[in-house]
């Protein structure tokens, strides 16, 4: 099985959207790199922003 994700650059990756075989749910796999980079830990949440030309950009959701 190849990588479900490419490195594009230091801070871009192109990552694929998969499929659970078993009940069809949608998922992605981050890279390893690419959430230590981002300093994101489990149980983070994550805002998908659309950026309107069929690519997102995550952040994380800042708590007060």
């Amino acid at each position: 099985m190849t990588e479900p994700y490419k490195k594009i650059s230091d801070n871009e990756w192109i990552i694929t959207v998969q499929e659970n075989g078993k009940d069809k749910e949608l998922y992605i796999q981050f890279p390893p790199d690419a959430i230590n980079q981002v300093g994101w830990d489990a149980g983070d949440t994550i805002e998908w922003h659309d950026n309107e030309d069929g690519s997102f950009t995550l952040t994380k959701k800042e708590t007060t």
